[in-house]
């Protein structure tokens, strides 16, 4: 059995593979290849436990996510065994890990539902994963100019990213980072940051930040205005994501929700000149932290061990 830290999944971790094992992932989810354990929590006034699993067939593995919750703060672990003997494979440490397979899996479902023509960002936040969703954006996609908004150190990000994208990146007011082609919410906001009448026709809107029953950051009116809603698995999402759980009665009803694993199997991508508003919304899965877990592995196995 190996040990791997975050330094070393780091080392690791670059752009097109993770993002490309996470796609053979969903397309193993959707030919029924993979299965997937939702996460389950227990916890006591000083700590929260929390544990999800999955199986993918065609990588030979099956994983658990395990992490602590202790004064808002997370530690995270990924045990990866063999389907083929039993074996414990490896323990990973996966803080880095779990802010590298979110920022890939929205920009895979980029690669789907953003029109092919955007050239536009607009970031709510600066934190962790806002800094990974705008590394990773910009490393992939034709990515022009950026609009970034918050309550931090959103002129720091501007600044990072000038410097090593050469694009174009101001530090904007909200309506004009939701006005973007991609628009991507990585806050930890209790209420919404942003407002469907801000949206720009054929947007793209991924949010991320917001993974609790009891927080959002789409307003009602973002979700009015989607033509369509994906997630990252309906059997998780449609249970943790206060953005769709505390809508109005009987506006999610009216709403088209599909899993990201339909859209990816099916092959279905946007056309450029589509006006219709697409939102993203994800909670995260096993099966994403199973599918990076498995590269680490592959890459590292030679070179680190305990």
């Amino acid at each position: 059995m190996k040990y791997y830290s975050n330094e070393a999944v780091t080392r690791c971790l670059t752009e097109n593979p993770s993002i490309d094992v996470i796609r053979m992932a969903y397309q193993e989810l959707y030919r029924g290849g993979a299965a997937i354990q939702a996460r389950s929590r227990i916890g006591v006034p000083a700590a929260k436990f929390s544990t999800m699993a999955a199986i993918i067939t065609s990588l030979g593995i099956a994983a658990v996510k395990m992490y602590t919750t202790i004064n808002s703060h997370f530690k995270f672990h990924v045990a990866l065994y063999s389907i083929e003997d039993g074996r414990l494979l490896a323990v990973i440490e996966a803080d880095a890990l779990t802010r590298f397979r979110t920022a890939a899996t929205t920009v895979l479902a980029a690669s789907y539902l953003a029109r092919p023509n955007a050239t536009t960002l607009g970031i709510f936040g600066s934190g962790i994963q806002a800094t990974a969703h705008a590394e990773l954006l910009l490393s992939t996609l034709a990515i022009e100019e950026v609009h970034i908004t918050g309550v931090g150190n959103e002129a720091e990000l501007a600044r990072k990213l000038r410097d090593r994208h050469g694009v174009r990146v101001a530090v904007s007011d909200a309506p004009t980072a939701a006005g973007c082609d991609i628009v991507v919410l990585a806050t930890r906001a209790t209420s919404p940051v942003i407002k469907g009448e801000w949206l720009g026709e054929g947007s793209f809107v991924a949010g991320i930040g917001s993974t609790r029953p009891d927080c959002r950051e789409l307003d009602d009116g973002s979700i009015e205005r989607a033509a369509e809603i994906v997630v990252d698995w309906k059997e998780q999402t449609l249970r943790e994501a206060g953005d769709l759980l505390l809508l109005p009665e009987g506006c999610l009803e009216k709403k088209r929700v599909v899993d990201l694993s339909s859209v990816i199997g099916e092959d279905r991508r946007r056309r450029a000149d589509c006006k219709d508003i697409v939102v993203y919304k994800a909670v995260g899965m096993a099966l994403q932290d199973a599918a990076v877990a498995s590269l680490v592995y592959q890459k590292a196995s030679a070179t680190y061990s305990t």
